[in-house]
């Protein structure tokens, strides 16, 4: 079986860690090691991550950024820390299904050609309840994960790149760490996950498990529908504004997809799925 590393970021997590670091202890096929960067907490959160190494079954190593570098530079130091052969990303605020490093690392396992795999997700709020939101959908078809047959989840680049390239939440996800040289460095104007998949995807096989494998937290989230519309609202505006800003750092979507294609061109990695260039080169 491959090695795993978790690479978990924190910043004043102290409400919700604890849960998600005795999740990973809960785990059928325990991480090899697990790599926490804090970004510059000053809450409890590093407390947290201390008492729970001196007990933990496997290797915990702790890193204390000395000013914050900000969640996209933070996953990036954690990437590069790790040192087993697959590295699940990891929320501070989350929490994993038991069988969830077991059922990833046996789709790596099975299938050489895989350098990225996805996972199912079940929404709660900040009380661990449901959180009523429409069940995400995906492909052209835009069906749930349980209504996604076998041929498509097996080409999952269906799923996250056609016809149009979707961001994806980092936390789903899990991929070699062979492809970490064309990862690092992340570029600074988009998320890490949404980097890492696009980055990955050309030059791999990418697998989708339809099975929801974390209780993915909102923050916030209440189950009244007025709640839900105000959040959706305030992560909207929240949104707007990161883009008008990464425009005045030149961080634009072109910028963005040229970086990509740059990047892959220089990889050592042979290109698998050349459609996925003339798709990223529509939007420069």
């Amino acid at each position: 079986m491959s090695s795993t590393s978790v690479a978990l970021c924190t910043y004043n997590g102290e409400q919700f860690l604890k849960q998600q670091l005795d999740s990973l202890a809960a785990q059928t096929v325990l991480p090899d090691e697990l790599i926490i960067c804090d970004d510059a907490s000053s809450d409890g959160t590093i407390l947290i991550a201390e008492k729970f190494s001196i007990n933990s079954k496997f290797k915990v190593r702790i890193f204390r950024n000395v000013k914050n570098f900000g969640y996209v530079k933070n996953f990036e130091k954690a990437i590069s820390l790790c040192q087993s052969n697959i590295i699940f990303l990891c929320d501070q605020d989350d929490l994993w299904a038991p069988d969830k490093i077991q059922q990833v690392v046996a789709v790596f396992d099975a299938e050489s050609a895989v350098g990225l795999v996805f996972h199912g997700f079940k929404k709660i709020d900040s009380r661990g309840l449901n959180y009523l939101e429409a069940e995400e959908v995906y492909g052209v078809d835009k069906l749930t994960s349980s209504q996604l047959p076998k041929e498509i989840i097996n080409n999952s680049i269906k799923i996250f790149l056609f016809p149009n390239p979707r961001a994806w939440c980092g936390c789903m996800m899990a991929f070699r760490r062979d492809f970490n040289d064309v990862i690092i460095p992340i570029f600074p104007g988009k998320g890490h996950d949404d980097w890492i998949l696009k980055v990955i995807a050309p030059l791999s096989e990418v697998r989708f498990i339809s099975k929801p494998l974390i209780e993915y937290r909102i923050h916030d989230g209440n189950s009244n529908n007025f709640e839900v519309k105000k959040k959706t609202f305030r992560i909207h505006i929240s949104r707007l504004l990161m883009r008008i800003g990464r425009v005045f750092k030149g961080y634009s979507k072109k910028s963005f997809y040229r970086e990509l294609i740059k990047r892959i061109g220089c990889s050592d990695f042979t290109l698998q799925h050349p459609e996925l260039i003339k798709i990223y080169k529509k939007f420069i």
